[in-house]
């Protein structure tokens, strides 16, 4: 990309293997349903799907969309890098 950018070098900063966070990026729970054909009795567990990224949350904060787009990015870390 530096070659490619290199006309325009002083406009743009280049750095390498940036991380995105201080801390391991860690989902707070994972619920991998593994039988499909056993019915569910819990309301809540009735919708779950293969695999449910559930995010606690305090009961004072508020749901965002930045914790929207956290949630299903540990969606697809888990896709991209686990199964």
């Amino acid at each position: 990309m530096e070659i490619e950018l290199i006309a325009n070098k002083g406009a743009f900063e280049f750095q390498r293997e940036y991380n995105l966070s201080k801390e391991p990026v860690r989902m707070d729970l994972l619920i991998i349903r593994k039988l499909r054909d056993v019915p569910v009795k819990s309301e809540i567990g009735y919708v779950f799907k293969k695999y449910n990224v559930v995010e606690y949350k305090s009961p004072d904060d508020g749901l965002t969309i930045d914790d929207y787009y956290k949630t299903v990015g540990y969606a697809c870390l888990y896709k991209g890098l686990a199964c």
